[in-house]
This record gives C-alpha cells, structure tokens and sequence, in this order.
C-alpha cells in the first residue's frame, strides 16, 4: 500500500487554473487508490504497470476527478509519492 506520509498540501492556483503539478488531496487520493486497485486485479505483472493498467488508470482517474492528464503527468505524480 502507498505511504501516504509524502502528501503534500496541494492545491488550486487563481480561481478556475490548475498548475500542472498541482493536484488537490482528492486527486491524489483518488490516484493512489486506482494504483493500489490496479495491483490487486494483476496489472502489474512485475515491478510495473502494463499497457492495460495505463489505460485503466488514464480512463478511471478521468472518471473519478474530471481532470485529464496524460500517461506522463501520472506517472511524474507517481514517482512524486
């Protein structure tokens, strides 16, 4: 499971315009949970996510947050934690 001892306070900047590092608590908290999901339903093979888990995880987190972001912006957030 995700140590969630690395969240850092993040939030929006201006009133409707999000950095692009910027994710609030819930976003981060929707991501982690669709990562830990994805592992449990064997999508990481090995020590890493396959081509169906990026989908899963690209689609889902849209799903679930209403922000798009691509394969790369995700997994910069996931080194981040």
């Amino acid at each position: 499971m995700f140590a969630l001892k690395y969240v850092i306070e993040l939030g929006m900047k201006g009133s409707k315009t999000m950095d692009k590092d910027a994710w609030t608590k819930k976003m981060l908290h929707a991501f982690c949970e669709l990562c830990i999901k994805a592992i449990d339903m064997g999508m990481a093979p090995h020590t890493y996510f396959n081509k169906v888990c990026w989908k899963f995880l690209l689609t889902s987190f849209e799903e679930q947050t209403k922000h798009s972001f691509t394969k790369a912006q995700l997994k910069a957030q996931l080194k981040k934690i």
